[in-house]
């Protein structure tokens, strides 16, 4: 309900600033644009507080297990709204600006589904339900095969393995099949919880209970329940690609002219997150290194 109220806000701030960019047109420029560096850095902070010592647990809601819905990306959505309101306001100076409403509309409208209802998982003696950006997965559990592959590319994103793909039901736009994303929760505790109801189908039943809970959690390391921080450390190498890319986006957008500063705020933005990833990455890797 809070995301709802927050999103629908966030409308309505959207077309106030357009009503007002018809007479006033420059502070708009600049309200929009610090808007949409304020939630962008506000989305980024709730994410790392949010995910930085994700706990092994789950909420019970009803007879089912599930991930928790945080807002850090409701933020980020409406910083790309802003992004968006900002190049309509712009559409007076140049044609040049419907680049902007195309691309930050576009993923505006992309992430709307995700951004309305959140993106997690919903476990249930049926089965998964993984709400993903554009659509939904529904996957019985008699899906999956016995031994599942673990892990995805980024922490919070868990890679499927099917003995009966066809069961799999799908709602909205999921190109990707094999693969579901979550937050707030361990991931290493979710791979196992996953993995035990696909190879136990006995244990089913019982989700959604208290009792199961606990019995997931039994005897697991202190890792596991949220004291060490889910970060992966970055090479150095990585670490550096990411701070030439930084300065290379903050250097063009703060020399940009003609119709290239129509992407000054964008290349900026992609400045203060390949800055903070590259922080974040260090940092892992220092702590890892003691």
């Amino acid at each position: 309900m809070h995301r709802r109220r927050i999103l629908l806000t966030g409308l309505a701030v959207s077309g106030a600033e357009l009503i007002v960019s018809i007479f006033y047109p420059v502070p708009i420029y600049a309200t929009c644009g610090g808007a949409a560096v304020a939630l962008l850095i506000v989305g980024m902070v709730l994410a790392w507080r949010r995910n930085r010592h994700p706990p092994a647990a789950l909420l019970l809601v009803g007879q089912s297990f599930r991930t928790p819905r945080h807002l850090n990306g409701v933020f980020m959505g409406l910083s790309c709204l802003q992004l968006a309101t900002f190049s309509l306001a712009a559409t007076r100076e140049g044609w040049q600006a419907l680049l902007g409403v195309a691309l930050f509309g576009g993923m505006v409208a992309v992430m709307w589904r995700s951004l309305w209802r959140g993106h997690g998982l919903i476990l249930r003696p049926s089965g998964i339900e993984a709400a993903k950006s554009a659509g939904t997965l529904t996957i019985p559990w008699e899906a999956l095969a016995a031994e599942q592959p673990g892990r995805g590319p980024v922490w919070h994103e868990i890679k499927l393995a099917y003995a009966h793909p066809e069961l799999v039901t799908m709602t909205g736009w999921t190109p990707a099949r094999g693969e579901i994303v979550f937050e707030g929760v361990d991931p290493d505790f979710m791979i196992k919880t996953i993995a035990a109801y696909a190879a136990e189908p006995d244990r089913r039943a019982a989700i959604g209970t208290p009792a199961e809970l606990e019995r997931l959690r039994e005897g697991l390391p202190p890792i596991l329940r949220g004291i060490a921080e889910i970060v992966e450390p970055a090479p150095a190498r990585v670490t550096v690609r990411r701070i030439v890319l930084a300065l290379a986006c903050f250097v063009v957008a703060a020399f940009a002219s003609g119709w290239l500063r129509w992407l000054s705020m964008p290349l900026l933005m992609l400045a203060a997150s390949q800055s903070y990833y590259a922080f974040k990455g260090w940092r892992a890797a220092a702590l890892a290194a003691r």
